[in-house]
C-alpha cells in the first residue's frame, strides 16, 4: 500500500511508507529519475509496507480534492511552477525563459555576450557544440518538463479519484481540461527538442518505471487527443480567470492543436483551427501599439502566465524581462543575451517591430565586456532595474497569442489549405501593417510567399519560446541556414537538431536509449 500527498502550497510529492519511514520528493525532480529511485528504495527495503500518519505540513489528494476552492489550488500550483521554476528560479525552467535561451542561441538569433570562457553552460548552444558532457541547460528543459507533466496528471488522478459531493462537475471539467492542455503543451516543447520521449500519462511509477522513449508520431497522437478533450471541457471565454488570461480556456487549445496540425502537415485543420480563432473578435484582437502586445490586459494574448508581484527575485517583472533587458534602466550595461547580426539584418528599414521590441545599450558601465552597442530584446520592457516588489500588474508572461495564427494560417494556406495565395498574402499584410510596414504584392509566386512567411516569423516571434529554433527543423533549413553563421562551424552534424537525453538519465534507465550521435 502507499499513500500520495499533496503539499498545501501546490507541490505535488510523493509519500510513500517504507517499513519505519516514509520518503518524500518533490516533483521538481525529473520524474524518471524520481521513480526509479524510489523502485530502488523499494526494492532494497522490507517487502512489508505499512500505514503510518500523515505528515503536518500536507494535505492527503482526498482532502485537496473535496471541495472546488481546494481543487483548484491544485492546478495554481502547477502554474506557479511553470512560472518560476521549482526552486523558485527563473531561467532555470522550461517555460519560465529557458526555451527561449536555448532555442535563440541555437537558432543564431541570439549570443551569450561573455563568449565560451564567461559562460560555459550556455556556449555550447550557440556552437551547436553539444555533448552528453556539456548539455546541462537542457538537462533542466527535460527535468522541469516532467515535473510540469507529473504535476499535470496528478491533478487529472485526483479529481478522477474524488467522489466528493462538493466537488462540482463543472470544476472537475475545468481542471482535467487544463491539466490536458498543460501536458500537451509540455510534451509538444520536449518532443520538438528532443524528438522521440518517455510518455507518462499516469503518476503511477509502476507504470512509468519502464518507459522507452515514444516515437515522436506517438506524442503528436497523444498532443492532439489531449488538446481536443481541453477543447471540450474548457469554457471559450476567461471567466475561470476573472477576465485575467492567465487560465487557459477552449482557445487556448485551440491555438496549440492549429499549431500542432502545422508541424504535423495537417494544414486543412491548421487554417480552419485558426480561422475560428481570428473570427473570435468578441476576445482577440491585435494589438495595434506593439507595447501592448504582452500587457496584463492585451488582446492579443490568448494564453499569459500570471505572475505574482510579490516574488523576491522577479518582483513584477516576467522572467524574459528579468533576464533579457540590461539591469541599468539608462540603457547601459550589458545586456546577458543580444542579438545576432544574422536577426537585426532580418528586419525592414521602418519596422516598428525593431522600433518597439528591441532595446540597445552602450555596454558603458560593464566591466570585462565589448565596448559599443548591443542589442537586446525588449519584448518585456520590465527588468531588474525597473520591476518593484509588490509593484503593480503591468505585463504577463505570454506563451501564445494571436499574431502566430495569422503566420500559421498563411502557411497552412500556402501548403494546400482553401483560400489561395491571395488569402496567404492578405495573412501577411495584416501583420505586416500593424509593424508600419508596406503591402507584399499579389504578384509573388508560392516560393516567395513561402519566403515572405519565414521572414515574418523571424521578426514577428523572434526571441519567444524558440520558435525560430523550431521553424528551422520543422521545415528542413536548419542545415542550410546554420552552417552559415561562423559560429557554428565546423558543423559536426545534423544530430545536433536534437538535445541529448540527459546524461543522468541513461545512466539509471536502461530502458532510455541516447539520441544517435551523441
Amino acid at each position: 500500500m502507499f499513500r500520495q500527498t499533496c503539499l498545501i502550497q501546490g507541490y505535488l510529492p510523493l509519500a510513500y511508507p517504507l517499513t519505519s519511514k516514509i520518503i518524500f520528493m518533490r516533483i521538481q525532480q525529473p520524474i524518471i529519475t524520481m521513480l526509479l529511485l524510489l523502485l530502488s528504495m523499494i526494492n532494497s527495503s522490507c517487502k512489508k509496507l505499512i500505514s503510518i500518519p500523515d505528515p503536518n505540513d500536507t494535505m492527503t489528494t482526498t482532502q485537496i480534492f473535496s471541495n472546488d476552492k481546494d481543487a483548484e489550488s491544485s492546478i495554481a500550483g502547477v502554474y506557479s511552477k511553470m512560472a518560476y521554476g521549482p526552486d523558485d528560479t527563473p531561467t532555470q525552467n522550461f517555460s519560465s525563459g529557458l526555451i527561449t535561451i536555448l532555442g535563440g542561441l541555437s537558432s543564431g538569433e541570439l549570443f551569450h555576450y561573455a563568449g565560451p570562457t564567461g559562460e560555459t553552460n550556455f556556449y555550447p548552444y550557440s556552437t551547436n557544440k553539444l555533448n552528453i558532457n556539456n548539455s546541462n541547460s537542457s538537462y533542466k528543459v527535460w527535468s522541469t518538463a516532467y515535473t510540469t507533466i507529473y504535476g499535470a496528471n496528478s491533478v487529472m488522478e485526483g479529481v478522477e479519484a474524488s467522489t466528493s459531493s462538493l466537488l462540482s462537475d463543472s470544476v472537475r471539467k475545468e481542471l482535467t481540461g487544463e491539466a490536458k492542455f498543460v501536458r500537451a503543451f509540455t510534451y509538444f516543447y520536449l518532443s520538438n527538442l528532443f524528438g522521440d520521449v518517455p510518455l507518462a500519462l499516469t503518476i503511477n511509477f509502476h507504470k512509468t518505471i519502464s518507459l522507452p522513449r515514444a516515437p515522436q508520431r506517438d506524442v503528436y497522437l497523444q498532443i492532439i487527443k489531449d488538446l481536443k478533450d481541453a477543447m471540450t471541457l474548457m469554457p471559450a471565454d476567461y471567466s475561470v480567470g476573472k477576465g485575467k488570461r492567465t487560465r487557459p480556456n477552449k482557445w487556448a487549445a485551440a491555438a496549440l492543436l492549429a499549431r500542432v496540425y502545422l508541424y504535423t502537415g495537417d494544414y486543412i485543420n491548421a487554417a480552419a483551427l485558426s480561422t475560428e480563432i481570428i473570427n473570435t473578435t468578441s476576445l482577440f484582437k491585435l494589438e495595434a501599439d506593439l507595447n501592448n502586445v504582452f500587457s496584463t490586459i492585451s488582446r492579443e494574448a490568448i494564453w499569459q502566465l500570471g505572475l505574482a508581484t510579490g516574488h523576491y527575485f522577479l518582483r513584477n517583472a516576467t522572467p524574459e524581462g528579468n533576464i533579457m533587458v540590461p539591469a541599468y534602466s539608462t540603457n547601459t550595461g550589458t545586456p546577458i543575451f543580444g542579438l545576432s547580426q544574422e536577426l537585426k539584418n532580418a528586419f525592414e528599414t521602418g519596422d516598428e517591430r525593431w522600433v518597439k521590441w528591441t532595446g540597445n545599450t552602450d555596454n558603458s558601465m560593464a566591466t570585462g565586456s565589448p565596448q559599443g552597442t548591443t542589442w537586446y530584446p525588449y519584448k518585456y520592457k520590465l527588468a531588474l532595474g525597473s520591476s518593484v516588489v509588490g509593484g503593480p500588474e503591468v505585463e504577463y508572461y505570454t506563451p501564445m497569442r494571436l499574431a502566430e495564427q495569422y503566420l500559421i494560417r498563411a502557411e497552412a494556406i500556402v501548403n494546400g489549405a482553401p483560400g489561395g495565395l491571395s488569402a496567404a498574402i492578405d495573412d501577411l499584410n495584416i501583420i505586416r501593417d500593424r509593424a508600419d510596414l508596406p503591402a507584399l504584392p499579389y504578384t509573388l509566386n508560392k516560393i516567395q510567399v513561402m519566403e515572405a512567411i519565414a521572414k515574418e516569423r523571424q521578426v514577428e516571434l523572434f526571441a519567444e519560446w524558440g520558435h525560430r529554433w523550431l521553424d528551422l527543423k520543422r521545415t528542413g533549413r536548419a542545415h542550410d541556414v546554420l552552417i552559415t553563421n561562423p559560429l557554428k562551424l565546423p558543423w559536426i552534424g545534423d544530430h545536433q537538431l536534437l538535445y541529448p537525453i540527459p546524461l543522468e538519465e541513461i545512466m539509471k534507465s536502461t530502458f532510455l536509449i541516447q539520441t544517435p550521435g551523441y
